[in-house]
């Protein structure tokens, strides 16, 4: 008998396999904490995922992320190869066109479909460059100007329905709760589906969640958190094997599975011989920009699941620090007042109109500064032979995120009062200075090549709609010690922002 058989014999083959598992579990364990061993950061986040995953699961990303920032710095770990920055230099370093830096594996949790990766999950910066020259024409407007005439009849649409449903009257004895949080969501839905295939889903009209699609989001948005911040669940879940057992199917009656059934009808009339390719969408554009079939399918689909979200929570988080601030909500009402009398602007005001009002343009940066519209990590990956940040080398391989909440609220930028909602910092400072804190604020949208295809459209999204609710209607919330309840998942699950709506006088 050899002294392999008599190991085998003794222990049995189970209880080795197992002592190698966790010998290999510790040792790279181990590995990982020492070569991160120097940044700060929550001990047991050095040590494994759980850290990572309840924040993810629990919906407490941006409290979490915040807190872990404040308490070890700018450069903090959280995971066992994972770091945050909120450090707008290092930023821009790693998203700069001659960046070395590459998105990290952490994109692949935004995957949706089993064989075709979306601009937004190509790691390659080459391959992705490809894909959004191709795309790029339609996002910025330059193949599709009718973009602005689509959101304006989305808001329009918003408008109508207020007045019909929800105005109340004191006089009458007539109360009409709207929930703003929902009927928002219903707005940059309609926005999307009408720019993207030519027609709005019609949520706005029916105030509904049409083909439930934001209940399927917020119901799945813990398992997305999860799978792309924690590699092991990222790589089970996104699998092409996991995808085609579990994944959404064109096939399904509601949620992300049904858009996905709508996008790709529409993407295949498109790609039918003889088909007009020349209608002004954003689907349209890619067609003729020469995006294959599948990319087509994927792209537009990733523009329901993201774009929508993010936009929503820009809206929701102002209107909801504008309601809370009586002073700020004032001024902005009087510029809107002043601006309508004088007859300055249009109806519904163009986005060169509002762009033009300053007190609004404060108002729209201020909110996306005090509240970003993702927690989610966006990180890249620190290229070969490492790099230098906040004076510590860190290994090449090391994923590297974005807080973006404490990057929102440097004070070195914003001042002693960066954590509060206050638009006139914007207004106290010069030209130059103004500009600088403006493209502060716009990293939320990323950076260099890796920014947002879809900023131009949701910047103009937001001009608009402040400015129309505000023209027509005040807004007064129902319950100012609990205005509304929010879960951070990557994106946010915002519910119950009740207000009482009566029209402008």
């Amino acid at each position: 008998m050899s002294f392999l058989d008599g190991i085998l014999d003794s222990f049995g083959l189970g209880a080795i396999l197992v002592t190698l598992a966790v010998s290999y579990y510790v040792l790279s364990t181990a590995y990982l904490w020492y070569r991160l061993r120097h940044v700060p950061g929550p001990f047991f986040a050095s040590l494994s995922y759980i850290w990572l995953a309840r924040q993810a699961l629990n919906g407490t990303q941006l409290e979490a992320f915040g807190s872990a920032s404040r308490k070890y710095g700018s450069l903090v770990r959280v995971g066992p190869n994972e770091l945050l920055t909120d450090d707008p230099e290092v930023v821009k370093r790693m998203s700069s066109a001659k960046s070395k830096y590459w998105r990290s594996d952490w994109y692949s949790g935004s995957r949706f479909n089993p064989y075709y990766p979306t601009m937004f999950i190509t790691l390659d910066p080459a391959a992705h460059d490809k894909i959004k020259t191709r795309m790029s024409p339609g996002y910025t407007g330059r193949d599709n100007p009718g973009a602005e005439a689509d959101v304006d009849a989305q808001v329009k649409s918003f408008v109508n329905l207020i007045r019909k449903k929800y105005i109340s009257h004191s006089n009458a004895g007539e109360f009409r709760p709207l929930d703003l949080a929902r009927t928002v969501s219903f707005f940059t839905i309609d926005v999307v589906s009408k720019i993207a295939l030519g027609n709005a889903f019609g949520s706005l009209e029916s105030d509904s969640d049409r083909h439930e699609f934001y209940g399927a989001v917020g119901k799945s948005m813990p398992q997305i958190a999860l799978t792309a911040d924690v590699p092991l669940a990222r790589d089970m879940v996104y699998s092409t094997l996991g995808l085609k057992l579990f994944g959404p199917k064109e096939t399904d009656s509601k949620g992300l599975g049904k858009v996905m059934g709508l996008v790709n009808e529409a993407v295949r009339k498109l790609f039918t011989p003889g088909a007009d390719r020349e209608e002004k969408t954003l689907l349209g554009s890619f067609v003729r920009n020469g995006l294959p079939q599948s990319q087509c399918e994927v792209e537009t689909l990733f523009m329901f699941a993201a774009g929508s979200d993010t936009t929503a929570a820009a809206i929701r988080g102002t209107l909801l620090y504008l309601l809370s601030a009586p002073q700020v909500y004032r001024k902005l009402k009087d510029e809107i007042s002043s601006a309508v009398q004088a007859g300055k602007v249009s109806n519904p005001i163009t986005y060169v109109e509002a762009r033009e009002l300053p007190y609004l343009q404060a108002v729209i940066y201020e909110g996306l500064r005090i509240r970003p519209v993702t927690t989610s990590m966006l990180a890249k990956e620190v290229p070969r032979g490492g790099d230098t940040i906040d004076g510590k080398f860190i290994p090449g391989g090391t994923s590297i995120g974005t807080n973006f909440l404490m990057l929102l609220r440097s004070k070195a930028v914003f001042g002693e009062d960066a954590d509060f909602f206050r638009p006139e910092r914007y207004l106290e400072v010069d030209e130059r200075t103004r500009a600088e804190m403006q493209r502060h604020v716009e990293l939320t949208f990323g950076y260099g090549r890796w920014m947002c295809a879809g900023k131009n459209i949701a910047l103009m999204e937001l001009n608009k709609i402040y400015f129309e609710l505000l023209r027509y209607f005040d807004f007064q919330l129902l319950d100012p010690r609990a205005p509304m309840t929010t879960l951070s998942h990557g994106l946010f699950i915002d519910k119950g922002l009740l207000v009482r709506v009566t029209e402008s006088t």
